[in-house]
C-alpha cells in the first residue's frame, strides 16, 4: 500500500463519528484531571469503540494477546506498539506490511499529542484523546448506547450484523470454527395479546437476562428483531453450538416472569449454524442456515432445538 493510500484526510467531513463528533472528545464534561489516554474508533469496524490505553507498552494487532486485538486483515499480527516514555505516549509501528499512520502520514515511531488521528493499515482509524474519568465514562456510555438495544440491553442488529461478518473474515483467516444461535420465542403475540406490551416486554427482558448467564464473556447475544435472537459463538463447532442451544431452551422453558398476579412462562425454538455448515463461508449463509433450521424447530412443534437439515 503506498502512503496516499487508504489515508484519513483531514478535512472537516472526516471529523465525525455514529457516535459522537470526534472533535468533542475532551469537551463532553466539566474537566478533571487529564490522566486518561483513549483511542476512539472513527471508522472501521470500531466505529464509537472506546479503548483505555494503560501500562508502559501497549500492543496492538491481530493476535488476541494484543492489548488492542483488530480482527482487520489489513492489521498485521503485531502491527504497532503505544510506548510510555514519562510524560506521554510514543506510538511505534512493529514491522506492519500495512503501515501506521498519525494524521495521514505513514510513521515509524511518533510521540502523540491529544487529537492525533491514528490508523493502522486501511481501515482501523482512531481518534487519540488525553481526558479525564468523567469523559471516559461519557464516551463509554455512548458508545453502549449505539450498540445496544435500548430494551433489553442485547446488542443491536447493526451492530450484530458488524460483529458477525468480522467474526467469519478471522474464522477463516485462522482456520478455526464458528458457531450462530438463533432462537425465537413461541407463540410471543399470544402473550402480547392477552396481557398487554409491556408483559411481553418484560419477558424480552428477564429472557435475555437468563441467556446471557448462559454464555461466555466473549460471545455475542444480539436482538435480531422483535423476539427472535442471535448468539454468536466464537471457536466453536456444530456439537458444542447444540450444546449451549439445548442449554439455553432448557432455560427458557424453566424461566418464570412475574408480572401482576400472573406467573407468565414461554418456551424457544433454536436453530444452529457453523462455519462449516455453509457451502460458502460468510456472515449471510450462517444467518440463512441458522434461520432455516429455525422455522424446521418451528414447524416440528416448538420447543426443540435443530442443529441439521
Amino acid at each position: 500500500m503506498s502512503d496516499s493510500d487508504d489515508l484519513l484526510d483531514s478535512g472537516d467531513d472526516d471529523d465525525r463519528t455514529a457516535i459522537v463528533r470526534a472533535s468533542d472528545v475532551g469537551r463532553l464534561s466539566e474537566p478533571g484531571s487529564p490522566d486518561r489516554y483513549l483511542l476512539v474508533g472513527i471508522r472501521g469496524p470500531e466505529m464509537g469503540q472506546v479503548v483505555l490505553i494503560a501500562g508502559s507498552v501497549f500492543g496492538v494487532g491481530r493476535l488476541p494477546t494484543s492489548n488492542l486485538c483488530l480482527r482487520d486483515s489489513g492489521v498485521s499480527r503485531n502491527h504497532a506498539r503505544f510506548v510510555w516514555n514519562g510524560e506521554a505516549y510514543g506510538l511505534e509501528d512493529t514491522g506492519s506490511g500495512n503501515g501506521t499512520y498519525v494524521n495521514g502520514k505513514r510513521v515509524t515511531e511518533q510521540t502523540l499529542v491529544d487529537g492525533d488521528i491514528v490508523q493502522f493499515g486501511p481501515n482501523a482509524v482512531f481518534r487519540y484523546a488525553v481526558t479525564d474519568a468523567n469523559q471516559e465514562a461519557m464516551l463509554q456510555h455512548l458508545y453502549r448506547t449505539s450498540v445496544s438495544d435500548p430494551l433489553t440491553g442485547a446488542c443491536n442488529r447493526e451492530h450484530l450484523d458488524a460483529r458477525l461478518a468480522e467474526e467469519v473474515s478471522y474464522a477463516r483467516r485462522h482456520s478455526v470454527e464458528l458457531g450462530l444461535i438463533m432462537f425465537d420465542i413461541d407463540h410471543f403475540k399470544q402473550v402480547n395479546d392477552k396481557f398487554g406490551h409491556q408483559a411481553g416486554d418484560q419477558v424480552l427482558v428477564a429472557l435475555v437476562s437468563h441467556v446471557a448467564e448462559q454464555i461466555r464473556g466473549e460471545d455475542l447475544l444480539g436482538r435480531y428483531g422483535g423476539e427472535e435472537f442471535a448468539i454468536v459463538l466464537r471457536t466453536t463447532d456444530l456439537y458444542h453450538t447444540a450444546h449451549i442451544a439445548e442449554r439455553i431452551r432448557q432455560t427458557a422453558e424453566r424461566m418464570q416472569v412475574a408480572y401482576g398476579d400472573n406467573i407468565l412462562r414461554v418456551t424457544v425454538s433454536v436453530g444452529c449454524a457453523t462455519l462449516s455448515c455453509c457451502e460458502q463461508p460468510s456472515a449471510e449463509q450462517m444467518m440463512a442456515v441458522a434461520d432455516r433450521r429455525l422455522y424446521a424447530a418451528k414447524r416440528a412443534g416448538r420447543n426443540r432445538v435443530v442443529a441439521r437439515d
